[in-house]
């Protein structure tokens, strides 16, 4: 059975292929260029262009274009995903339409093949593309019209900017992230922008849910199947999907829940805007809706779960059931996605499609709680530590851009859905980098279905925020209006649904106010410690603020984050709590007669509540923390010093100084230091949701991992305080 493929701009396939292996094993980085004129309705220029090819010593090939009236402007273009044993391709526009605009315009192009394809490709472009940039730069200070087969009225470079879509939008915003003096602005369009541990996560929630409702014999692997039998698996869950969507013209039941496995993964329910209603694709009927469906009357409900279902079908099972995971797997050594600590039902409630659950549910007069609890009962999913390391550095993102980067997304984008944005904006934001962001969507379905109108429209906003400073130009009204004037020809104003099926398309960049609201899974798995004075020291996660420098009635004791790491608590001695990103404040001891100082603080899995603990043991709960016993009143060897939630929040772990642990609810013992000698006293536990382990923490900085990941320590650095507690 052959991949889809899916079409992300007209005539531009950027994203899946699935054709023979070929290999590229030249060893020259030497460029071969060939001189010929590019001609392009609505640009009056017919430059000559430059066409060099090279081939890298790692086997990837490398690109580049000049048009002899260049402009200064160098455009370096990351090309997306291409599934494991496709022919390496070096790409360097979104699309031909593309290129030849910009071409005429005088914009030089680059782009590199990557010398792997698959979730590696990640890690390759970062060295790559780099290095396709620099021999792009030397090809056009060196002006050798023996190489050209031209001369070059203008060889300088005057701005590079980094662009792409897809797995290529992704690669552009860790260009920038890593490399920002080398870029003067950036636009990551579709792209994994929320990193690629929320993404695959939220894609094995629904997963999971799948199968818990829909595959009876367990026949479906979620996870930890190998390449080799990665298109059996996939295959088979389209069967099983086609046999649900049969069932649901008739069952209702069995419609509404096909509905939540959606919206667990925030699967949209528009896919294509195709007008013919017959069209059908690998057997499923390809929706045909002009408008995102109403799903306040019956008929809209019907066609926006047939759109979810050619999404799934379509483009999502390949991924999550099929080569995509299995290459991922394959890549980074493991399974890097979980479900502990997992809550269904705040899943749900933060999914766009939520309203759409709740009617079918109501329409078919079944239980949604019930259905939740049944998933909340499914065994859970650990992840592989060395597997999670390897999405995290592979890569997310800390909002540290130094350059202007604006965003593009489609409104209904079921592969990378558009709450990748709300996570990236969220980073910019925690940085305090709001001003250099921007983020605009494309009032259309599919995954990078963007006009040739759209997209160059998009890069000239970007240009002319870098000359002006201003974002006036990245207005959905003003690109409108640039794409209408600037972009008449109808070769400009064409995409294609996720289907393949192209049609023509207006410049329609949203101007209603679209938000794509909150992501459902976390994106990191990191820690913050805190010290006694309120200092925030952050690994492999964000700083949100901290009480350092500011008068505390008491010391800071300890810290908890929120499950998607946005923001975190801290606690101090006298109860007193203190919320900062996205934490909201629930309640404290704060004024209170205790018998003990709070020690430590840990929030339940869903972020709506608390536990503080006492140095002798005590607990106590805030919001939907619920209480499980305590160490209140009973003989212990050392204080207690730390609280820590189990993964589902039905129970927790408690630590002393001497490193034993206190095991309560669903809580299980992983192991402790009671017993061992310590360099210093243990000061905090946290939980590992991941693995569903926990690590402490010393004074000093140092780590103790149960069945947890080292992410780094302080021990052994100097510190202006003594660490006192962690998240």
């Amino acid at each position: 059975m052959k991949l889809r493929g899916l079409l992300l701009s007209l005539a531009a396939v950027v994203s899946m292929a699935v054709l023979p292996q070929s290999s590229a094993s030249a060893t020259t980085t030497s460029f071969s260029c060939t001189a010929a004129t590019v001609s392009t309705p609505d640009v009056p220029a017919t430059p000559t262009v430059s066409t060099c090819n090279a081939t890298a010593a790692d086997g990837s090939l490398e690109l580049v274009e000049i048009p002899s009236n260049f402009n200064g402007n160098l455009v370096l273009y990351s090309h997306g995903y291409v599934f494991d044993g496709s022919p390496l391709t070096a790409a360097d526009a979104f699309s031909p339409q593309v290129r030849s605009i910009l071409l005429a315009e005088g914009d030089a192009l680059a782009g590199s093949s990557y010398a792997v394809d698959g979730w590696g490709e990640v890690k390759a472009a970062l060295t790559d593309q780099m290095n396709t940039l620099a021999g792009a730069e030397a090809l056009l200070s060196t002006n050798n019209p023996a190489v050209l087969g031209q001369t070059l009225p203008v060889n300088t470079v005057s701005a590079i900017y980094a662009t792409g879509v897809s797995l290529g939008g992704m690669i552009t915003a860790a260009l920038v992230q890593q490399n920002p003096s080398a870029f003067t602005a950036a636009l990551p369009a579709c792209g994994v922008v929320g990193g690629g541990v929320s993404s695959w996560n939220q894609a094995l929630y629904s997963e999971l849910a799948f199968k818990a409702f829909f595959d009876p014999t367990n026949s479906l692997a979620a996870t930890g199947f190998s390449l080799a039998n990665s298109t059996t698996n996939y295959t088979k869950a389209d069967t099983l999907l086609g046999g649900a969507f049969q069932k649901a013209g008739t069952d209702p039941a069995t419609a509404a829940r096909l509905a939540l496995v959606a919206a667990l993964g925030n699967v949209p329910t528009w896919f294509s805007e195709q007008s013919n209603a017959n069209l059908t694709k690998d057997g499923f009927p390809v929706q045909s809706s002009a408008v995102s469906p109403d799903i306040s009357t019956a008929t809209g409900l019907q066609s926006a779960l047939l759109g979810q279902v050619d999404w799934l079908a379509l483009v999502g099972f390949p991924y999550a059931f099929g080569p995509g995971r299995a290459d991922l797997e394959m890549v980074a050594g493991g399974n890097p996605s979980w479900t502990n600590g997992v809550n269904y039902a705040n899943v749900l409630s933060r999914s766009q499609d939520y309203a759409e659950v709740q009617a079918l549910y109501k329409a078919a007069g079944i239980s949604l709680s019930s259905d939740l609890a049944k998933l909340q009962a499914q065994p859970q999913v650990s992840a592989n530590i060395s597997a999670l390391h390897y999405l995290q550095q592979y890569f997310s993102y800390n909002g540290n851009i130094g350059i202007p980067v604006l965003t593009m997304h489609t409104v209904a984008d079921g592969l990378v859905t558009p709450q990748n944005e709300t996570s990236y904006a969220s980073a910019v934001g925690a940085a305090g980098n709001q001003a250099l962001l921007d983020q605009v969507y494309v009032d259309q379905p599919g995954h990078c279905a963007f006009t040739a109108a759209e997209y160059v429209s998009a890069l000239h906003a970007l240009m002319s925020r870098v000359v002006s400073g201003s974002w006036s130009a990245a207005s959905p009204s003003a690109l409108n209006s640039y794409a209408t004037s600037h972009f008449s020809d109808q070769i400009y104003n064409a995409t294609a649904d996720t289907a393949g099926n192209i049609y023509p398309a207006l410049p329609s960049f949203d101007t209603s106010g679209f938000t794509p609201g909150p992501p459902l899974a976390p994106n990191a798995s990191g820690y913050v410690m805190v010290a006694k004075d309120g200092g925030v020291f952050n690994f492999n996660s964000l700083f949100r603020g901290s009480m350092g420098g500011k008068t505390l009635n008491a010391p800071i004791v300890g810290i908890a984050r929120t499950p998607g790491g946005q923001g975190y608590w801290l606690a101090a001695a006298d109860g007193g709590v203190f919320s900062f990103g996205s934490a909201k404040f629930l309640g404290s001891m704060g004024g209170k007669t205790l018998n003990a100082p709070i020690v430590g603080i840990a929030s339940t899995p869903d972020g709506r509540g608390y536990w503080l603990v006492a140095a002798d043991g005590g607990v106590f709960s805030f919001g939907d923390a619920a209480f499980y016993g305590s160490m209140g009143g009973k003989t212990l060897n050392k204080p207690i010093v730390g609280i820590a939630s189990a993964p589902d929040g039905q129970g927790y772990w408690l630590a002393a100084a001497d490193g034993g642990v206190f095991s309560f609810g669903s809580a299980k013992f992983q192991g402790s230091m009671g017993g061992t000698q310590l360099n210093s006293a243990v000061v905090s536990i946290t939980s590992y949701l991941p693995t569903g382990g926990y690590t402490l923490f010393a004074s000093d900085g140092g780590t103790f991992n149960f069945n947890s990941a080292f992410d780094g320590s302080m021990g052994g650095k100097p510190l202006n305080a003594p660490v006192v507690g962690a998240a």
